[in-house]
């Protein structure tokens, strides 16, 4: 008696709700706690590294993240050897862009790596070595800086 498995699992969330949720959990977060700021303070907003120059400089980085990381990671996604290179290349920019964390263009970098590592449940087959290495350190990367955007910006408020 033979027992027959599926040999594709689910691995977790779609692609899409990873990547536009890493975005929306730390740039836009980030930009509304600005525009929060603004609101609900009497502080000058456009005093010297105010949240008018946040909002700016989130919005630049953190867009520019998006867009290099569906750049690279959407004409790789079909082919299971171009998506291993893209999840190392993005998995390293994920890492390298770690000085930026407040814009949220690591955590994008790092979920599309994860994307293409085939951490998700529509994307490509599961990338084996360097690749998954790099998918793994990009997931973890994102979820740091999810942790870190809500938690810095909640703190500065209540404390």
């Amino acid at each position: 008696m033979s027992y027959t498995t599926s040999s594709r699992t689910s691995r977790g969330l779609p692609a899409s709700l990873l990547v536009g949720g890493a975005f929306a959990l730390t740039t836009v977060a980030n930009i509304l706690f600005r525009v929060a700021d603004i609101v609900f303070t009497d502080t000058d907003p456009h005093r010297p590294e105010g949240p008018v120059e946040s909002i700016v400089s989130i919005s630049v980085v953190g867009g520019l993240g998006l867009l290099l990381a569906l750049a690279i990671a959407l004409p790789l996604r079909r082919d299971p050897a171009r998506s291993r290179i893209g999840a190392i290349v993005l998995g390293s920019l994920a890492l390298v862009s770690l000085p930026v964390w407040w814009s949220g263009a690591p955590a994008v970098l790092g979920a599309a790596a994860a994307w293409l590592a085939g951490l998700t449940t529509d994307g490509p087959p599961s990338q084996p070595g360097a690749a998954r290495g790099f998918g793994i350190v990009g997931f973890v990367v994102a979820v740091l800086v999810v942790v870190a955007v809500l938690v810095g910006n909640l703190s500065s408020y209540l404390g």
